[in-house]
């Protein structure tokens, strides 16, 4: 059987990369508690690049434990 470990959610910000300004949402942390999964993202999440992540068909991405093992 199936069950959820985390949940991790993180807001855009701007970080100096390469001589420039980029508008990112890379870092995510876990949350406690239940998150609304809307339309367009989990409640307490962003993407800094709309156009390339994010929209209604990218609002969320599930990683299964069973490939972080397939990795080690």
């Amino acid at each position: 059987m199936a069950h959820l470990l985390s949940v991790n959610v993180g807001l855009p910000r701007d970080i100096a990369w390469q001589g420039k300004t980029v508008h990112t949402a890379i870092w995510k942390a876990p949350v406690q508690g239940r998150r609304m999964v809307q339309r367009l993202n989990i409640d307490g999440d962003g993407q800094g690049d709309l156009v390339g992540h994010g929209g209604a068909h990218r609002s969320g991405r599930l990683d299964l434990a069973a490939n972080d093992l397939y990795h080690l």
